[in-house]
């Protein structure tokens, strides 16, 4: 597995590949994307990290800064999808092994994300590598019927 910057050769399998995983258990309003155009304005390329595994994409990682305040340029906010082809392979724990790495490098101090309540996958796998509740906003979103909350999780990549 190679993991990398993204290329605009890759935005058709990203594209597929996030209109896949993306849903209401998953994410407040699900994520479709219409073409390769779309989809480059909001991500150019060299925006994210693709792992790649036998020439196809087999997940991303997408990271920004929270603000575009000097203050808070240490801190990337992160979203990380997996193929379902690869999930079990440990791609996303290379990946964000990838991102803390490369955050490092960047003089990056913190890596933030938010995760659905109703996302007990998704919120074990962070646990598990390192990620930490930092708080929760009850009550959030209103999806298939019921409120769910969104939780907020950080790790520190300061030795």
């Amino acid at each position: 597995m190679v993991i990398r910057s993204s290329r605009i050769e890759d935005y058709e399998q990203l594209i597929e590949l996030e209109n896949l995983i993306w849903n209401y258990t998953n994410t407040p309003m699900p994520i479709v994307w219409e073409s390769v155009a779309d989809y480059a304005q909001h991500f150019p390329p060299g925006s994210m990290f693709v792992a790649i595994e036998d020439g196809r994409v087999a997940g991303y990682m997408s990271v920004k800064y929270p603000t575009p305040l000097e203050s808070n340029c240490h801190v990337w906010e992160m979203a990380i999808g997996v193929h379902p082809d690869f999930q079990g392979k440990s791609i996303g724990s290379k990946l964000l092994q990838f991102l803390d790495e490369e955050g490092k490098k960047r003089g990056i101090r913190k890596i933030s994300l938010r995760v659905l309540s109703t996302n007990t996958p998704a919120i074990s796998f962070y646990k598990r590598n390192g990620y930490i509740e930092q708080g929760v906003l009850k009550g959030e979103f209103f999806l298939n019927g019921q409120y769910v909350d969104d939780i907020l999780m950080y790790k520190e990549l300061v030795d």
